[in-house]
């Protein structure tokens, strides 16, 4: 019979290196916000794999509220582009505009998926 373990809201990642309060990670195929800091490599901290957050984001692009929100691997930064996606390499679906910003904000509103993150090709 099978147990449940935790809810699985919460991932707790080892840290490679400094980490800070809200930052957009990548780990693997999950994308998660770091709900604490970190000053070096090796620490544990909580990362938030479902929910909404204001993320760090480029300052250019769409920011219209339902759209997807993509993260692009160079740069690493939130991107985010219209439903059909962006040609090219490099960037992920990890959810959806929660709330609308102008293009030029460096931030936006974005709910997490909570699951694995999916290339566009």
């Amino acid at each position: 019979m099978a147990q449940s373990l935790q809810d699985g809201e919460v991932y707790q990642y080892t840290t490679t290196g400094a980490v800070a309060n809200g930052q957009l990670l990548v780990l693997g195929r999950m994308a998660g916000v770091a709900l604490n800091a970190a000053t070096g490599a090796g620490q544990k901290i909580g990362v938030a794999l479902e929910g909404v957050f204001s993320v760090a984001s480029v300052a250019t692009g769409a920011k219209t509220a339902g759209l997807r929100a993509m993260y692009r691997s160079t740069g690493s930064q939130l991107k985010v582009v219209t439903v059909s996606g962006v040609a090219g390499t490099g960037k992920y679906t990890i959810g959806n505009i929660w709330e609308a910003a102008a293009t030029s904000s460096t931030t936006v509103k974005i709910r997490l998926i909570g699951g694995p993150i999916i290339a566009t090709a």
